[in-house]
């Protein structure tokens, strides 16, 4: 969704820098008064809002929603650094297993699926031991299992689309080396003998220049 408030028209720079306050507890009022001192925000609001000052309701408005998505993708962005992470040591500790499989820049769903397993792992080990529900805990273990096989069948599709262009960029390749090959073999100049110019050639040249 696109924002249109005067926060949302802000630069990314200072839209980062509120919510960096706000994640750190700043009152709307500093935040405004803060926001109103600075050139590139009077000259945004002489413009497009009629010079109207930030003020606090626009502050809650924005914490209600461009604050909310940009906690959202810091959660996310954390919740990655922490599966890559998790993968590396995983993968280290695996006996006879294959190095770096999983570990940072292997793909995600790679990495993904190694944390997954290793959680299968643990809830069933601990179904012996009679803790609280673990048949739920599967259960909520299948179910993104089942979201992951779905993740990785894209990935697949991914793959087998990166190879179809490649196929398609040498068959494009292929077919511009044989036009060229067939202009080349249309240019008269090509056909001569070695030691010289063909006389049909030379003929040629001395008629244009009237030496005959």
């Amino acid at each position: 969704m696109t924002r249109k408030g005067k926060l949302a028209r802000l630069p990314q720079t200072i839209r980062e820098q509120i919510n960096l306050r706000l994640q750190d507890g700043a009152e709307a009022k500093q935040i405004a008064a803060w926001l109103n001192t600075l050139p590139e925000v009077r000259s945004l609001l002489a413009k497009e809002f009629d010079g109207q000052p930030i003020n606090e309701v626009n502050l809650s408005n924005w914490k209600l929603g461009g604050y909310r998505d940009w906690e959202a993708q810091q959660e996310a962005l954390e919740a990655v650094r922490q599966f890559s992470s998790d993968a590396a040591e995983l993968s280290r500790a695996v006996p006879g297993g294959q190095p770096g499989r999983a570990a940072p820049g292997a793909p995600f769903a790679d990495q993904l699926a190694l944390c997954l397993t290793a959680r299968i792992a643990v809830a069933l080990k601990k179904l012996p031991s009679g803790e609280a529900d673990p048949a739920t805990q599967l259960e909520r273990l299948r179910q993104l299992c089942m979201r992951l096989v779905a993740l990785r069948k894209g990935d697949h599709h991914a793959q087998w689309l990166q190879i179809e262009r490649g196929k398609l960029d040498l068959q494009i390749k292929k077919y511009k080396e044989e036009a060229a090959d067939r202009k080349r073999a249309n240019d008269p100049l090509k056909h001569r003998k070695k030691g010289g110019i063909p006389k049909k050639v030379l003929d040629y040249i001395e008629k244009e220049l009237k030496f005959l």
